[in-house]
C-alpha cells in the first residue's frame, strides 16, 4: 500500500478506493451516462470491483443522430403496413372471435411451472389465428388452400413433393448450362440475372416485417392440409369409403 502513488481514502458509499482525477476509472467506461455509482475518483469500479463493465451487446438500437431516439422507435412504414394487414385480415376474418379466443388462451395460463409470467405475445395468437381463417376459409379457384394440399396429397402422395421440384430442376438446370453454349450465352446469363434478382427480392420481402403476409398463410395451409389429409384417411379406413 505504501507504493501506490495513489492516496486511498473510503467512498461515503461504500470501500471502493480513490484517486487522482487523471487516473479515473469511470472515464473510458462505456456505460458511465446510466451509471449512477459513476464519479471522477473512483480507481476500482464499484460494480465489478476491478475494470470497468463490457460494452452495452452491438444489437442494441442505436439513437439516430437527428432525433436522439433508439432506431426501434423510429418510423417504420414496414411495420405499419404490417398492422395495417393484419387490421384488414382481423376485418374480413375476425369478427371478433380473435380477440375472444387469444383472451381465452391467455387466461388459461397466467404463469408457468417456475413461477414465471407467460409471454403469450411472443406466439402472436391472433395473428396465427388469422392466418390459420386465411388458409382454411379463403377460396383459390374452387378450393382453399388447405384443401388444395389435402387433395395434393392424397393423388399424388409424396411426389406432390418431388415433381414440382424436379420441374423446376429441368427448367433451371439447363440455363444455366446454356449460360457457357456460343450464340445462346448471353440470353441465359441475362435470364440467371434476372431470376436472381427476383429471387434476392422475395427473399428480402419474406424475411421482412411483411413477409409473415405470404408465408405464415402458407406454413398454416400445409400444416391443415397434412391434417386434412390425415384425417380423410383415417375416416375412410375406419368407413371402409372409397
Amino acid at each position: 500500500m505504501a507504493d501506490s502513488p495513489y492516496s486511498f481514502a473510503k467512498a461515503d458509499s461504500g470501500s471502493w478506493p480513490l484517486g487522482r482525477p487523471e487516473d479515473d476509472c469511470c472515464t473510458g467506461c462505456p456505460i458511465r451516462e446510466g451509471c449512477a455509482l459513476a464519479a471522477d475518483t473512483y480507481v476500482v469500479c464499484p460494480i465489478t470491483g476491478s475494470t470497468p463493465p463490457p460494452p452495452p451487446p452491438a444489437h442494441v438500437p442505436a439513437a439516430d443522430a437527428f432525433t436522439d431516439e433508439p432506431a426501434a422507435r423510429r418510423f417504420d412504414i414496414t411495420d405499419v403496413a404490417s398492422r395495417g394487414v393484419e387490421a384488414a385480415l382481423s376485418g374480413a376474418f375476425g369478427f371478433g372471435w380473435t380477440d375472444v379466443a387469444t383472451a381465452l388462451i391467455e387466461r388459461s395460463a397466467v404463469w408457468d411451472s417456475d413461477g414465471n409470467r407467460v409471454d403469450w405475445a411472443r406466439l402472436q395468437i391472433k395473428r396465427n389465428l388469422l392466418c390459420i381463417a386465411v388458409a382454411t376459409a379463403a377460396p383459390i379457384g374452387d378450393h382453399t388452400a388447405t384443401v388444395w394440399i389435402a387433395n395434393a396429397l392424397r393423388t399424388y402422395s409424396i411426389s406432390a413433393v418431388f415433381v414440382p421440384a424436379g420441374m423446376a430442376l429441368g427448367v433451371v438446370m439447363p440455363v444455366i448450362v446454356g449460360q457457357f453454349v456460343p450464340g445462346i450465352g448471353g440470353l441465359c446469363r441475362a435470364a440467371v440475372g434476372v431470376t436472381a434478382f427476383v429471387g434476392r427480392a422475395t427473399w428480402r420481402f419474406l424475411t421482412s416485417r411483411m413477409g409473415w403476409v405470404v408465408t405464415r398463410p402458407a406454413i398454416w395451409a400445409v400444416i391443415c392440409g397434412l391434417a386434412t389429409a390425415t384425417w380423410r384417411f383415417v375416416v375412410y379406413r375406419l368407413t371402409g369409403a372409397v
